[in-house]
This record gives C-alpha cells, structure tokens and sequence, in this order.
C-alpha cells in the first residue's frame, strides 16, 4: 500500500528529489524540515521519500492530537509517529532511526498562504535532542506544499473537542502543485556536549542557523522555481 500510495502521489505532485546521499545509509539522525500544507500531506510525502530513497523507515514527532486518546495513540504508533516529548525523541534516536521533525510545528503547518515559504520560528528543541545523542541534523526543505492546499486560518470552534485549532483550507481536494524535496548537507554536532545544552543562548544560535539556512534554500528553489503547476 505504501508503495503504491507513493507512486500515485509522486505522479500526481510530479515529485522530484535531490541529496538523498545525504541521508545516512545506517545510524541514527535527524531529519528537520518546513512545515506547510494544512492537511499534513507534506509529512506524509517526505517519510515516503524517505523511505523510498533510502529503504529505511523513518519515524516521526507528531502533535500531541495524534496521541490524545488509545485508538489515535495506537494508530499514530503503527505509522511510526511519537509525541513531541524529549524522552520519546531520544528513544527513538537511540534505535538509530532516521527521525522527522518539524521545529514550526502547527504554527508553520497552518499558517495563512499569504505567508508561504516563510519560515515562523522554530522550537529549539531538536538542538539538545541532537546532541544528546550525537545524531547529525539534515535539513531539509519541502517545495509545493505550500500550493497543495490553500489555507485561510485556523479556527477553535473545534478546541474543546479535539484539543487544538483546526486549518481552514480553502480546498480539500489537493492542487496539483509541482514537489520537490531536497536534502541539505549533514550538520555535525558531535564536538558539543551535555554542557553545551545547558546554555540557552548557544541552543538558540544553532537553531537559528539552521532555520536560516533552510529558509536560504528556500530562497534559492523559488527563484529557480518556473511555475508552481
């Protein structure tokens, strides 16, 4: 099903990637990425990519939601998916998975298209998460997600039932954006240590860097980019 998932998916979004030497063949890193597409599309399609490309199976930090009962919590487990929980992070990280996060969490994920292809803070925690177990950090960006749904704002009509705000797209059914996803050069973090982590100001340069770098190749796709469809 996975397979045939993505190849559907790659002919429809007409998908190319690029850098997936590197992604380490064995061995534990971290794979961080921008958040876009209100509907959660682009975090399906680059465990795909992943997958595919690498023959390994990636797993994923998720928002709280996907946990907050036991048939959400089983069924976000089955897919590989953990909370956003620093325990959980180095579990994951000490079976030397190839893990996914997204440091804009929701506040990238919904964000209004009017703001496409810019970066909203990241959450600094994946920093101590890397280091803590020597794990390589591989950004990487996600072109077309933004385009695949078009998304009004969020809305907390729905908070008290489900714990979060809801996006409001203005389409269900996806567009049939152009993807592309690419994968930067690893950083290495090794030289640091538990002792480095302990100082917020040199946790939230690493962060920064790394969020601009992305946002740099970003930059760089758009201006690349011919068109969107």
């Amino acid at each position: 099903l996975p397979d045939a998932l993505y190849r559907g998916l790659s002919q429809y979004f007409r998908l190319e990637y690029e850098g997936v030497e590197n992604l380490p063949e064995k061995g534990r890193a971290l794979v961080v990425a921008n958040h876009s597409d209100a509907l959660g599309y682009d975090a399906f399609m680059l465990a795909l990519c992943i997958a595919q490309a690498t023959k390994r199976k990636p797993t994923m930090m998720a928002h709280r939601f996907w946990f907050s009962n036991d048939f959400l919590d089983s069924f976000s487990r089955f897919f590989e998916l953990f909370p956003a929980d620093l325990k959980e992070g180095l579990n994951s990280l000490a079976k030397d998975n190839l893990v996914i996060i997204f440091p804009e969490g929701a506040d990238g994920n919904f964000k209004i298209s009017s703001k496409m292809y810019k970066l909203v803070d990241f959450n600094p925690g994946f920093v101590p998460l890397a280091i803590m177990q020597n794990a390589p950090v591989v950004p990487a960006v996600i072109m077309g997600a933004e385009e695949t749904h078009f998304n009004l704002g969020t809305t907390d009509l729905f908070k008290n039932f489900i714990g979060a705000d809801v996006p409001l797209p203005a389409n269900l059914i996806p567009f049939p954006a152009r993807w592309k996803i690419k994968f930067l050069k690893p950083i290495d973090l090794k030289k640091y240590s538990k002792k480095d982590i302990k100082n917020a100001r040199f946790v939230k340069e690493i962060n920064q860097n790394i969020r601009y770098r992305i946002q740099h190749e970003i930059d760089k796709e758009l201006k690349k980019r011919m068109q969107a469809f």
